[in-house]
């Protein structure tokens, strides 16, 4: 080798470790941060994703960008995550729907909803529930079976698309009380909630922060909350098991994921920055959460895990099979 080509090929040697000792000797993060939400806004995986960002931000001294990639009940937003490069900087705003209904309602998945993704921590557990158009004649859930009994094939809900969690609630509902209830998926909770108010459809499985707006504004009304204890923030509205006591919805839940092989001190981090955020006062005092899932990566694993096994033992009772 000519003696100035071995020179510059020492010294190019020699700058490419600089600049990789540089780069691994960079704190995390070193710039903006992307939550990936795979439905579109003004849903709860949203809606706590941009008060989440915002606490992050400020505590990390960087930008949280709040992203909404939606579409195929999830799954663009989804795969974009687990194509991602593993650093940290790029993390999926999962839920029941993308994590754990897809897995048992869909034949062939673009991703792995276990092995692609390291659980980072988790979000919360929504409070649910059936509303109904104003207008119709139907204030509890023995008037809802009672009207659905009485016209047959002609009461419809809505859920956030067709196989996701919203949606198994409601075939649960269907399934305990007999009725012919019609479901018509809609993309995201916003467009389900916007026909039960025109009345394109008499209800929808929805989450009570999307609701509550047109609960107030008297377009729409709760029936009945989908969890198993009564809202504390809507006393007076019953839960489905008070009147059919075997009922059990899928949990609707959400929570971060990073790709799989993201370094471990970077979900660490991240852990520690979104738990403090997602438990903050003021994140909390905006959302209809019944349950805030606190823990670490590996408690938050663990949480995931159960809400497998749980959803596969509903699907089975409902015998649905994959798509």
């Amino acid at each position: 080798m000519h003696p100035i080509s071995r020179a510059a090929t020492l010294a190019l040697a020699v700058c490419l470790q600089i600049a990789c000792a540089t780069a691994a000797a960079q704190p995390f993060p070193s710039k903006p941060i992307r939550l990936i939400v795979p439905s579109p806004p003004g849903g709860g995986s949203d809606i706590l994703s941009r008060l989440v960002a915002q606490q992050t931000s400020a505590s990390i001294g960087q930008a949280v960008i709040v992203e909404n990639r939606a579409g195929a009940d999830g799954i663009i937003g989804t795969e974009y995550v687990a194509r991602a490069p593993a650093d940290g900087y790029t993390l999926l705003v999962g839920n029941a729907t993308v994590q754990v209904a897809n897995m048992f309602l869909r034949k062939t998945l673009p991703y792995h909803p276990i092995k692609d993704f390291i659980p980072v921590a988790g979000g919360v557990e929504a409070v649910t529930g059936i509303v109904v158009n104003a207008a119709l004649p139907i204030h509890s859930v023995a008037e809802l079976v009672d009207y659905a009994k009485r016209n047959p094939g002609k009461l419809t809900y809505g859920s956030s698309g067709a196989g996701g969690a919203y949606h198994i609630s409601g075939e649960a509902f269907k399934f305990l009380t007999g009725t012919d209830l019609v479901h018509v998926p809609y993309k995201g909770l916003v467009p389900a909630m916007t026909a039960v108010m025109s009345g394109e459809i008499s209800a929808a499985m929805t989450s009570v922060t999307v609701a509550t707006p047109q609960v107030r504004a008297g377009k729409v009304r709760i029936v009945a909350i989908l969890e198993g204890k009564r809202y504390s923030k809507l006393p007076d509205v019953p839960t489905v098991r008070e009147t059919i006591p075997q009922f059990q919805g899928a949990t609707i839940w959400n929570g971060y994921f990073a790709p799989a092989g993201t370094p471990g001190a970077v979900v660490a981090r991240l852990n520690t920055e979104l738990a403090r955020a997602v438990s903050s006062p003021e994140v909390l005092s905006k959302l209809d959460a019944s349950v805030v899932i606190t823990g670490n990566p590996e408690q938050f694993a663990a949480y995931v895990n159960g809400q497998i096994e749980v959803f596969g033992r509903i699907v089975k009772l409902l015998g649905i099979a994959p798509r």
